[in-house]
């Protein structure tokens, strides 16, 4: 298969790449820079986003794709000024009008478009339980840029492409990801909850969502919103408790709320909103999660961390 990805060296790309290749898929990565590939099914594709007028790229596209993850964006850890605002929401808009364009005049019609998208569609709240099947309106900064994505990669469908909006939870991995950070205030003995510890974070660990990433890309049935997201969501109370114990530290220090919104700023509701998402397309189509609770999934990526180090 040929496989196209946006945001290859990201994160999540990187990890979707390294799978595909050893599938012996060939991987097209769209690119800001040129580079080379030192594997015969990787190849890199240049690309410039800030110039979306710029249709030079399209020449060196493969003449037939099968699928594209589209996964580009802007890093949401960094700060939030409105500089890193506008590009957080054009990196993404911009990429995905970009690609309909290439699928619209190559005349090619891939049979499907996974395009990441996030739980923050969702509205904030401590008591509601939301499902794919729930609808909403833009209501902050994060879900006007989600609506506007996930409006962009719907237009796809006219062209005759699957789309599935796969609306990514809190990933979990040892190395990359909020995890690492997270972890610190706890492996220096100041760990615990933050703010009033009620908020609901949906977590997914990172092998869950990459197994459902290529899954949702093969069974054809699936389209549409697919929340990426473990099935048994926590208030950060409880993922504090979890944490601090796979990590064998104390879980006692609260940090008041007022303290993360004066460093953080509008940036803050990461860490002190969230909602309950449940996974029901993919239960529903009989996905299968290795780590469907905290508990196994901490276990699991600090385990391989100890392992690593015994190694190195």
């Amino acid at each position: 298969m040929n496989i196209l990805i946006t945001g290859g060296s990201g994160f999540v790309g990187s990890r979707l790449t390294d799978i595909l290749r050893q599938e012996q898929d060939h991987v097209y990565i769209l690119s800001r820079s040129d580079r080379n590939s030192d594997h015969p099914f990787v190849h890199y594709i240049k690309y410039d986003p800030d110039r979306p007028e710029d249709d030079s790229w399209m020449e060196d596209m493969p003449l037939k794709v099968d699928a594209i993850y589209n996964l580009a964006g802007a890093s949401l850890q960094e700060k939030w000024s409105d500089e890193h605002k506008e590009e957080i929401f054009d990196s993404r808009v911009t990429v995905t009008r970009m690609l309909r364009r290439w699928v619209e005049q190559a005349d090619i019609t891939p049979k499907v478009l996974v395009n990441a998208s996030a739980i923050g569609y969702y509205p904030v709240s401590k008591s509601v339980r939301y499902t794919e099947a729930d609808q909403f309106a833009p209501h902050d900064f994060l879900s006007r840029v989600i609506v506007a994505w996930e409006g962009e990669a719907e237009k796809f469908e006219d062209l005759g492409v699957r789309v599935v909006r796969a609306r990514f939870g809190l990933i979990l991995d040892a190395e990359e990801g909020a995890l690492p950070k997270m972890s610190i205030p706890y492996r220096l003995g100041a760990g615990g909850p933050l703010g009033s510890g009620e908020q609901w974070y949906s977590w997914i660990h990172i092998d869950d969502l990459l197994n459902a990433l290529l899954y949702v890309a093969v069974h054809s049935e699936i389209s549409g919103p697919v929340n990426l997201t473990a099935p048994m969501p926590l208030r950060q109370k409880q993922f504090s408790k979890y944490l601090s114990s796979a990590l064998g530290r104390p879980d006692f220090i609260k940090t008041p709320a007022f303290v993360i919104e004066k460093l953080l700023g509008e940036q803050s509701l990461l860490i002190l909103k969230g909602q309950y998402v449940l996974p029901e397309v993919l239960m529903e189509n009989d996905f299968k999660f290795l780590f469907p609770t905290l508990e196994i999934a901490l276990e699991d990526i600090f385990d391989l961390e100890d392992k690593k180090k015994t190694v190195g």
